[in-house]
């Protein structure tokens, strides 16, 4: 197909002759005698290039030129004029022309080839426009966090993905300099200056190290930094640090969960097997060693022997401590950031369902009296098993209320595929043993509250009440407690 030229030239036997050696150098020619027709042909026929005269009726030709330039940048103009002073010349540049060629045109073989360098030139710099949009386009939609650090260690670029991972738009950590650092863990703050300055010293050090920060929700996010190798500047030392920050939160949090749960499985298998293996042979040997004693009082094994027999028993009775349920540490936990922090870990997983959830807690709810890791775990249990029993494309609700001293969490779903028939199912194992409500019901019950299963048609409704803190909001020192609206 070949290139448009749009002439804009009122002189009509130049203007002929302009378009007769276009058209003869294999060019469609579009034409215009004044600026109202050269600005609609310029909007709807979208020419290759165009040949502008200053001179031309209806409008100022600079005008019309900034016009043009306003609407399709890319679209280069040269001026053919019959104003041969610089003046004018520098007024076009300035304006957007792309080349400026006085009347009389001296060789028209010469300035065809220029009009040929002009649209190759210029289609190649479309390209490269057009790829630079794309790959922003795909910065923009990355995972990850891009970011840009200066010298100052202030943010100079931040993608959209930001928003999706900390809660805080690229502009408003942009627009307050400070504010990303604010909101990092404080036992890690100091890590992560360290490091940036590190990666702007002589050395160059690239970064590569987690932290946490607390998401603008209230809940505290696990990640990880990465940069890559830094041009340098001419005092030798790099102007800014370029890499990405990966969201690590959902991998830590599951790999902490099944680590302990490992570890707690292994202790126990071991601790049952070495108080089976060695309590009933220490019981004999104690009882022969007491007889022994009564027979020969004097004799010094024999106390040997009871007291080693006495050590062993006094290390099964440390054993079998081991065994007892995990100890609680009761804090003032906050409900919100808890949800939130769930429904983070859990989103891939109601996404494969396409499920609605809808969170509808106030920042303002007194906090409970819990352990935090339990009431993560009791949420995960509650929300996953919502995700299980909620049928394609449903609802799954989220509410809280007060009463006394409790605060009652109800988790609703609808429609379910094929609820429980009746309470006792509650308290049984589901076929899923990761989410199974049998354990969450006891977490519950060991933080001091209450689980129940209310069913009507295809609603299910789990409600859980668990006491309040009684006392003023605070700030968890790890930041899991930090309250949803804190400022920038």
């Amino acid at each position: 197909m070949p290139q448009s030229i749009l002439i804009i030239e009122d002189d009509e036997p130049l203007r002929a002759d302009l378009a007769r050696n276009l058209e003869a150098a294999n060019f469609k020619v579009i034409e215009a005698a004044d600026a109202d027709l050269a600005i609609r042909l310029f909007r709807n026929q979208a020419p290759d290039l165009v040949l502008l005269d200053l001179g031309i009726p209806g409008d100022n030709g600079m005008e019309l030129l900034r016009d043009m330039k306003m609407e399709r940048p890319s679209i280069p103009v040269i001026i053919v004029s019959s104003h041969t002073h610089i003046s004018f010349a520098i007024d076009a540049f300035k304006s957007g022309a792309w080349d400026y060629v006085t009347k009389p045109i001296a060789s028209m073989d010469v300035f065809i080839n220029g009009l040929r360098n002009c649209l190759s030139q210029s289609l190649l710099q479309r390209h490269v426009r057009n790829t630079q949009d794309h790959l922003l386009r795909l910065v923009q939609k990355l995972p990850v966090i891009i970011f840009i650090i200066n010298s100052d260690l202030q943010f100079e670029f931040l993608n959209q993905t930001t928003e999706q991972i900390l809660g805080y738009t690229p502009q408003e950590i942009l627009s307050s300099p400070r504010s990303f650092l604010r909101r990092i863990v404080p036992e890690d703050r100091r890590r992560f200056l360290d490091a940036l300055k590190n990666s702007l010293g002589p050395e160059a050090a690239e970064l590569h190290f987690g932290f946490r920060f607390l998401h603008k929700k209230g809940y505290p996010v696990s990640l990880s930094a990465q940069s890559i190798a830094a041009s340098k500047a001419q005092n030798g030392l790099p102007a800014r640090v370029e890499g990405m920050i990966t969201d690590m939160t959902r991998n830590s949090y599951i790999d902490s969960l099944l680590l302990q749960n490992e570890k707690l499985s292994m202790l126990r298998a071991m601790t049952e097997e070495v108080a089976h293996e060695i309590r009933n042979p220490l019981v004999a040997l104690g009882g022969f060693a007491r007889q022994l004693r009564s027979r020969y009082p004097e004799a010094t094994e024999t106390r040997i022997m009871l007291e080693e027999c006495n050590r062993l028993e006094r290390l099964l009775e440390r054993i079998d401590a081991y065994l007892e349920p995990i100890g609680l540490t009761l804090v003032c936990c906050h409900l919100s950031p808890t949800v939130n922090f769930v429904m983070q870990l859990l989103s891939s997983r109601l996404a494969r369902k396409s499920i609605t959830c809808r969170i509808d807690l106030s920042d303002s709810l007194e906090p409970i009296l819990a352990d935090q890791e339990f009431l993560y775990r009791i949420f995960i249990y509650l929300i996953g098993h919502g995700a299980d029993l909620v049928e394609e494309s449903g609802i799954l609700h989220v509410t809280a209320s007060e009463s006394g001293s409790l605060v009652h969490v109800n988790v609703s779903m609808s429609p379910v595929c094929t609820p429980p028939a009746d309470h006792d199912r509650l308290i049984m194992p589901f076929e899923d043993t990761e989410m199974n409500l049998a354990m969450c019901l006891r977490m519950v019950e060991r933080i001091g509250g209450h689980l129940r299963m209310e069913q009507s048609a295809s609603l299910l409704r789990l409600a859980i009440s668990m006491p309040k803190c009684g006392g003023a909001f605070e700030a968890d020192k790890d930041g899991r407690g930090g309250h949803a609206s804190d400022p920038l």
